[in-house]
């Protein structure tokens, strides 16, 4: 049985890792599946495949916004397997950006120039660098010793809920997309009777509509 996630959480972690695995924490204590990479991907199998595989079968994305989850090539092949996958996406800002003790900490023997060189290419800060996708959507504001930690999660958690059973519809209709076209478009892959009437159904829905189509509902 396939087995399907909440949450997928996307972040860098040498600016968030401490945050994620809070997070992680508190979304799991409120009973939200959440694909983690400390805890979801097994030795000795393929790193990448595995984190795709969690993107895909996860409802909702949570891009944790640092300057190094902003800046890190393995945080941008996340969000654009999310947008391909049409996902559910929700920025967190975490960290705006690192001071220069900060980065001093991390680079005990970096130079005056290096730092500015550093500054120079955006990489100390959340904005300069930002995939656009991320800066257009709405943010959920989780930055230390600003925002209230509990209050901002509890936010969070009445968003992924929002429209709840949609979403989490799109990805099973995803997972049996992507299975019918892993195995060469084989007619055995495709909705048939009940199951693709529904698909139909909620293809056309929009959210001007009080509510989404619920499996079972729809008439034969």
């Amino acid at each position: 049985m396939t087995k399907f996630f909440d949450v997928f959480i996307s972040y860098g972690r040498t600016d968030s890792k401490e945050f994620a695995i809070k997070l992680q924490t508190s979304l799991n204590k409120h009973g939200f599946q959440v694909w983690f990479d400390f805890n979801d991907i097994p030795l000795g199998v393929d790193f990448q495949n595995q984190i795709d595989d969690g993107i895909e079968k996860a409802d909702n994305f949570l891009f944790i916004i640092s300057p190094h989850s902003v800046n890190s090539s393995y945080c941008l092949k996340e969000i654009e397997l999310a947008i391909k996958r049409n996902k559910r996406i929700i920025p967190l800002m975490h960290v705006e950006q690192i001071n220069r003790e900060t980065w001093q900490q991390r680079n005990p023997n970096g130079t005056d120039e290096e730092w500015e060189s550093y500054k120079a290419e955006g990489k100390h800060t959340s904005f300069k660098n930002m995939h656009p996708t991320i800066g257009k959507i709405n943010w959920v504001y989780f930055r230390e010793d600003k925002d209230d930690f509990d209050q901002s999660l509890a936010d969070l958690i009445n968003l992924l809920r929002l429209h709840g059973d949609y979403v989490e519809q799109h990805t099973s209709f995803l997972i049996k997309a992507l299975e019918w076209e892993r195995n060469q478009k084989q007619t055995r892959y495709l909705l048939t009777g009940e199951e693709k009437q529904f698909a139909q159904s909620w293809l056309k829905f929009r959210f001007k509509d009080k509510q989404p189509p619920q499996y079972g509902s729809v008439k034969l």
